[in-house]
């Protein structure tokens, strides 16, 4: 029971971080208004290029199609995406960043990167790892319980 209430304040705080990144891009994208999802999709994209079909990036982020196609719409109005038909199934859209994207990506990964280290800063590199692996296999076990179902 104790374990349960444990896991319960993991995954709240996991959505208190999402919260904080969401925040700091927001306050770094003051001329431009990024939805979280939006954000997501641009890092996904910037570090998956080969996933790169809506039915990926609803898979992948866990977000429904919709909502995905929402997003992957106003990213193309802002001129940070396009989205070109498959050659071999004209039914699939392929998604791709545009050059007008890289300057937002970067910022991106760099408000990501002063978040990271302002948050580690004063933990000891030995820690961080034994966090790592800790969540590591605690993040398979759940992969596990999906696959048994």
């Amino acid at each position: 029971m104790e374990f349960a209430r444990t896991m319960e304040q993991v995954i709240k705080e996991f959505a208190a971080i999402r919260k904080v990144y969401a925040k700091a891009f927001t306050e770094s994208f003051l001329q431009e208004n990024f939805s979280p999802n939006e954000v997501d999709i641009l890092i996904f994209l910037a570090r998956n290029p080969s996933l790169n079909t809506g039915k990926d990036l609803s898979v992948c982020l866990d977000v429904s199609k919709g909502l995905i196609c929402r997003s992957v719409d106003s990213l193309i109005k802002k001129g940070l995406l396009t989205a070109e038909d498959d050659e071999t199934d004209r039914r699939i859209q392929r998604l791709a960043l545009t050059e007008k994207a890289d300057p937002v990506v970067q910022e991106i990964f760099q408000v990501n990167q002063e978040i990271f280290q302002d948050i580690l800063q004063d933990i000891p590199e030995e820690e961080i790892r034994q966090m790592e692996a800790t969540l590591k296999k605690i993040i398979e076990k759940f992969h596990e319980r999906l696959e048994i179902k």
